[in-house]
């Protein structure tokens, strides 16, 4: 063997000599160090539970995104003094930073515990008055958050942009048959955000629910709930007014309400509904017609002028039969404000009345420049029924054919001047406005348009998924499936397997 040293190949050593490795070296430093920073600075956050219950609602980010918010000198304050101990506190604490970061700094968030940081909670009772003998939420939308409420002067008092919410309100509870309460949602994030729009806004806005005409009254409000509910979460004050001796709305009035009118109003009264749609400015009717209600001459001939006209049927599904109030509906391209609602399908019960959408001369409503819109249209498969039947069907020469319009709106003004806009809708069904009744896509929906008749149409949108149980929703022909499946399939197939053992032992 030669004792001369293995000195490698030639190629190689030739390769220890070249820059190029210390190049890619110096390039993957690079790389490294520039991932680093911009992870550091941009990072994003994905949600990856099943139900996607740690995702705030499209609802709360046009909120944040709205020039309310963004525009602000100072930012939202939100205090959440909760005990750690509290079930769903990571959810909802997780949901908050949430709303920190698509504010844009814009809402700043203070998560402690009263009773594991006394000194803090101390500070926070001297500022805004309140005990920590439950759990609370803070939403201070003032200039100066650290000073203290000023509450003797109710004209220039700051507590008008101050809301506090205790943590009962952040659940719903439903009652059991053994009158026991059952936590089934989580409504933290619809009352943050109807917080934060209250405490920004200071000042409610006003509308007004005409009394007098059946339906509802100040001593029956249940069909007003759903309503309430809904202004309450946009800053918007309900009151009643009664104009059969003519009264007109006052001025402060940026609404008006009619509920399932059951008599027909005078013509005074007309004029005084009349008046108040044809002022200038931002003004809004929304009207809610009871089917099962006899004709209002006048309050329709209103409806026709601005090119909505009921029908007075009853719309029900076709070759059936009995009448079967199950309605499957979707929502119509029209409003841009419901662009997340188009082509979406929903489930209606109760009674309906259909609407038609037509000017009985189109160069006045050109002139007057009126628009319609349909809001919410049924299947082919259902008609309008004109007579009170017990035993309905389709008549070609005196029904109206499906599809139908459930749901209209009408606007009043150039879209170019939306402070000088008038806003109605209409609704041929009163069963939507229960609480009970409605669906969430139904709830979300009639939001969306409260919000674009408060001229807020940024505030519109889907809410977030609210359950803490499972919930399933079912159309008629998966109910009737599952049904079948349990009444007659299941029991039977038991038996089957009984008599098969039995008849196996007798052998």
């Amino acid at each position: 063997m030669s004792k001369t040293a293995y000195q490698g190949h030639p190629e190689a050593r030739r390769s220890k000599g070249s820059p190029l490795a210390w190049i890619n070296l110096l390039l993957l430093a690079v790389i490294v160090i520039a991932c680093n920073y911009i992870s550091c600075r941009e990072y994003a956050r994905r949600d990856l539970s099943e139900d996607q219950r740690y995702t705030i609602s499209e609802r709360t980010l046009n909120v944040l995104r709205s020039p309310q918010v963004q525009q602000r000198d100072t930012p939202v304050h939100i205090l959440f003094a909760f005990k750690r101990s509290t079930p769903n506190y990571a959810r909802m604490r997780s949901l908050l930073e949430e709303y920190a970061r698509h504010s844009k700094g814009k809402v700043v968030i203070e998560c402690f515990d009263p009773v594991r940081q006394p000194n803090r909670a101390r500070e926070i009772a001297q500022i805004y008055g309140v005990e920590f003998n439950q759990n609370l939420c803070v939403i201070d939308a003032r200039d100066n958050v650290n000073a203290p409420l000023n509450s003797f002067e109710e004209e220039k008092s700051d507590r008008k942009h101050v809301r506090i919410r205790p943590g009962t309100s952040f659940v719903k509870y439903e009652t059991l048959p053994d009158e026991s309460r059952r936590a089934v949602a989580l409504m933290m994030d619809e009352v943050v955000c109807g917080a934060i729009t209250e405490a920004i806004e200071g000042d409610m806005r006003r509308m007004y629910v005409i009394e007098g005409k059946g339906g509802v009254s100040r001593d029956n409000q249940e069909l007003l709930e759903a309503i309430g509910h809904i202004t309450n979460s946009l800053n918007i004050q309900l009151a009643w007014i009664n104009i059969a001796d003519g009264q007109l709305l006052p001025d402060d009035a940026q609404g008006l309400i009619i509920i399932a009118p059951n008599t027909d109003f005078t013509d005074s009264e007309m004029n005084g509904v009349r008046e108040f749609w044809e002022r200038d400015g931002r003004n809004s009717v929304f009207i809610a017609l009871d089917p099962s209600a006899d004709k209002l001459p006048r309050l329709y001939r209103f409806l026709r002028e601005q090119g909505i006209r009921p029908n007075s049927d009853r719309v029900l599904l076709r070759d059936r039969k009995r009448a079967y109030y199950d309605i499957s509906a979707v929502f119509p391209k029209g409003l841009n404000c419901t662009k997340s609602f188009w082509n979406g399908s929903t489930h209606i019960d109760g009674q309906c009345m259909s609407l038609t959408l037509e000017h009985a001369s189109e160069n006045e409503a050109a002139m007057r420049r009126l628009t319609t819109y349909p809001l919410l249209l049924t299947t082919p498969d259902y008609y309008g029924e004109t007579r009170k039947d017990l035993e309905p069907t389709f008549d070609e020469r005196e029904d109206h054919p499906g599809p139908l319009c459930l749901e209209a709106a009408v606007t009043r003004g150039s879209t170019q001047d939306p402070n000088n806009i008038s806003t109605l809708v209409v609704l041929g069904n009163i069963d939507m406005l229960g609480r009970d009744n409605a669906r969430t896509e139904q709830r979300d929906y009639m939001y969306t348009l409260w919000a674009w008749m408060s001229h807020r149409p940024e505030y519109a949108g889907k809410s977030a998924n609210e359950d803490l149980t499972m919930k399933i929703d079912l159309n008629r022909h998966t109910r009737s499936a599952v049904e079948y499946l349990t009444l007659i399939i299941m029991p039977g197939l038991a038996l089957l397997i009984a008599l098969f053992i039995w008849n196996t032992r007798r052998h």
